[in-house]
């Protein structure tokens, strides 16, 4: 099937954070691609606002924007195409058990608080992803679309379970994001890939953790990271090398999508 477009997951993929930076040779592999009539955009677990904060939505022109894991999608002047906000039954009910057990929850996005401070697990996912500490406050009954919560490695979290049409998703060890049940990744791919007027799955992925793997499915070509997940491995067309590495670009070219 013939490739329309490439998306690069973030956070252990596009941006290295062993290095704490992106590896020159994947900014060159993103602007080749461009140049060469790929549509080339992210596609990750952050907000649009996080991405922001990184730097990296800055860095080069981009094709649009999957944020939120699915849940928002932007276009190249990254305005907005498409967002699932959660029901304010939904976001009330996250904040009473976060309260009851006394959890910290987070929201990402247009509406950035916490309502604890950085508790040690909080603080270990915000150093991990280079992420700003945003204000401690509580839930105004703003309508949110990115909501996530700190807890220890191993951590319980089944008192969420029976909140209707929310799932959970872990980016890493002590994070879960909340996230619309039906709602990732992938689908954010489709509705740019309809947007764009391409086959749903005329695309390739690059991604590293487990809020990758639809995309990775779906994608007709799925590519994940030395540095990924075990779990997401089975999945991909390709395991390369990790994200402090130019496999990104290597691949590329040995797939002569540039030169």
């Amino acid at each position: 099937m013939k490739i329309n477009a490439v998306f690069f997951d973030i956070d252990g993929t596009f941006f290295d954070h062993v290095s704490g930076m992106v590896l020159p040779e994947t900014l060159t592999a993103v602007k080749k691609l461009r140049e060469n009539g790929y549509k080339v955009c992210l596609c990750s677990g952050r907000a649009k606002e996080m991405a922001e904060q990184l730097g990296v939505l800055q860095m080069t022109a981009w094709d649009g924007y999957v944020g939120g894991a699915g849940v928002s999608v932007y276009n190249e002047r990254m305005e907005l195409i498409s967002e699932h906000a959660f029901t304010r039954e939904q976001t009330a009910r996250i904040f009473e058990l976060g309260r009851q057990y006394d959890i910290c929850i987070q929201s990402h996005g247009t509406y950035e608080f916490m309502t604890k401070p950085l508790n040690p697990y909080a603080r270990q996912t915000f150093a991990e992803f280079h992420c700003e500490v945003p204000e401690v406050r509580d839930w105004h009954e703003e309508p949110l679309v990115a909501i996530s919560a700190y807890e220890k490695k191993g951590f319980d979290w089944s008192m969420f379970d029976d909140i209707e049409g929310i799932e959970l998703q872990h980016p890493n060890d002590t994070c879960v994001d909340f996230m619309q049940c039906g709602i990732n990744k992938a689908t954010g791919i489709r509705e740019l890939m309809d947007f764009w007027g391409f086959p749903h799955d005329s695309y390739m992925a690059f991604g590293d953790s487990l809020n990758d793997m639809e995309m990775i499915q779906e994608a007709a070509y799925g590519i994940v990271m030395g540095n990924g997940k075990d779990a997401l491995k089975p999945y991909a067309d390709l395991v390369i090398g990790p994200s402090n590495e130019p496999g990104i670009y290597h691949t590329l070219k040995e797939l002569h999508m540039i030169d």
